[in-house]
């Protein structure tokens, strides 16, 4: 028997035409819970390098910036939302501002840093911020960080709960900045902008199930999840403190691996050629990456129980796991919220676990406990008509129509309303996966592409890096592409990974990349 929901609590609802309110619901208020009783867990920071021509500095920047924060707080108005909680539940507020109140919001929200960093010292940095989402707080913070890598240059961040923002709507976001602040840099206009506050609480977008115009009056009722194969045994390694932290250090550990143009084109090709997709392979490569990268730990470590539980997740376990594998669905919403100007949602996603056979995946990397001696076997029928037709095969087959995304919503829901969410589920050492996408196929930062973009000889986007503040022992991969490079970064809790055991995973799986993507040429 179906129940309903109500859609009044699901989109932007107001009693005085100034503050609007909405529930959150489902994987959004997951997500919030996460960042609340985490520590800061999944907050989400997306950062780009920015390079103007002739270069700017923050006295040249920080109006023209300003005036186009606020600018895109009218097109977007859910980036100046603040998180509540009351009533047991997570909710957005939005209230209308003056002129006046949109300049004070812009100057609370926009970080000014005045160290260089690097792309990655960034990320680790933004990566110690959080605030809980109960707290009230405005959701969205604009970081400007000058680069230790040219001097000049800008990297330039969004950090948010991942419920409110995902990377693709804050690179659109960006974009709009970006164009807004050549304007006022080459035309500079007086005051704040005038712009007509109230008409844009219509672009509040509401949750993703109202959004995708589900039937709520038929709404399912909760399932328990469904039991695991039988005779399941994850592939989990040790959970085991890396003692390498010390006051000062950052949360999270980080890797970044950029493929070059003619990589990327060979990445693409082969998997044309074999009829599976860039993500397909991708996470065939994470699997092997993780599973040797397990054993050389074990093997090289003076920790018995670390060595043994290793070992034994190899030898034992019946499948390999992805903990979580995000899955967007922001292409297949109605037209009205495809764009920001028609109220497209910043989180437009979800997702599930997946499950890849042991026993498959152990047939490319064979273990010999006796000689302690690691073996690949690289051969089509392993690799290809194995773990990557596997690889295909399980991702196809994981539900992404909207009833599965209806019952997963509510599933979620309701384990966070009966106080059913157990808070050690991602206290494991498993991937936590994430594919953004390509950035021009997205029509995202195209004009500031270096080289071929429209305003790139004005100013030109040189990189990006994404992800989230892991307070978990997880390995959390993303992938994206853009100008024509595929990227791979990694996250994980520095408690619990040293930076040499990340190199070492991101160097195999780029090991495995390599030998998966040489057998064609461009």
């Amino acid at each position: 028997m179906s129940v309903s929901l109500n859609p009044t609590d699901l989109k932007f609802g107001t009693a005085d035409g100034k503050l609007w309110t909405r529930r959150l619901y489902g994987q959004e208020a997951q997500a919030a819970y996460f960042v609340d009783h985490g520590e800061g867990f999944t907050m989400y920071a997306g950062t780009l390098t920015a390079r103007f021509t002739p270069p700017r500095s923050r006295t040249e920047l920080e109006l023209p910036i300003q005036k186009a924060w606020i600018k895109a707080r009218h097109l977007s108005p859910s980036v100046a939302c603040r998180q509540t909680k009351h009533d047991g539940h997570y909710w957005f507020e939005y209230q209308v501002p003056t002129a006046a109140e949109a300049r004070t919001w812009a100057e609370e929200t926009i970080f000014w840093h005045e160290e260089p960093k690097t792309l990655l010292q960034t990320d680790l940095m933004l990566e110690d911020k959080w605030w809980k989402c109960s707290d009230g707080l405005y959701i969205v913070q604009l970081h400007f960080v000058p680069s230790a890598e040219t001097p000049g240059d800008w990297h330039i961040a969004y950090l948010a709960p991942h419920n409110s923002i995902d990377g693709r709507s804050l690179m659109k976001l960006l974009e709009h900045i970006l164009t807004w602040t050549l304007e006022e840099l080459k035309t500079p206009s007086a005051g704040t902008p005038e712009l007509e506050w109230g008409c844009e609480p219509i672009r509040l977008a509401p949750t993703l199930i109202l959004a995708a115009r589900l039937p709520l009056d038929q709404t399912p009722e909760p399932k328990a999840a469904p039991a695991p194969p039988p005779g399941f045994i994850p592939f989990l390694p040790a959970v085991v403190d890396a003692d390498n932290t010390s006051a000062g250090e950052a949360n999270n550990v980080n890797a970044l691996l950029s493929l070059t143009p003619e990589e990327t084109a060979r990445y693409r090709q082969v998997c044309r050629a074999r009829g599976v997709t860039v993500t397909d392979l991708m996470l065939a490569l994470l699997a092997l990456a993780e599973i040797e990268s397990t054993l050389q730990v074990a093997l090289k470590s003076d920790n018995g129980e670390l060595t043994a539980k290793n070992i034994g997740a190899y030898e034992q376990a019946s499948h390999f796991l992805f903990g979580f594998y995000f899955i967007n669905h922001r292409h297949k919403l109605p037209g009205d919220y495809v764009t920001l100007e028609d109220g497209a949602l910043l989180f437009g996603c979800e997702g599930t676990s997946l499950l890849f056979d042991m026993a498959t995946m152990r047939k490319a990397i064979q273990f010999d406990k006796e000689t302690g001696k690691i073996q690949r076997t690289t051969t089509d029928e392993v690799l290809w008509d194995g773990i990557i037709k596997m690889s295909n095969s399980v991702a196809k087959s994981t539900p992404s129509d909207w009833t599965a995304v209806f019952q997963r919503e509510v599933d979620r829901q309701f384990a966070l309303d009966e106080g059913l969410h157990d808070d050690t589920a991602f206290h494991m050492r498993v991937p936590m996966m994430s594919s953004i996408g390509d950035y021009h196929t997205m029509d995202i930062l195209d004009p500031f592409v270096p080289e071929t973009g429209a305003l790139a000889k004005e100013l030109a986007v040189l990189g990006q890096y994404h992800t989230i503040r892991v307070t978990h022992p997880l390995i959390v991969p993303i992938c994206w592409q853009y100008a024509g490079r595929i990227n791979f970064s990694w996250s994980s809790g520095r408690k619990w990974l040293s930076q040499e055991n990340m190199d070492l995973y991101a160097g195999i799986f780029k090991e495995w990349l390599d030998v998966c993507i040489g057998e064609l040429q461009v």
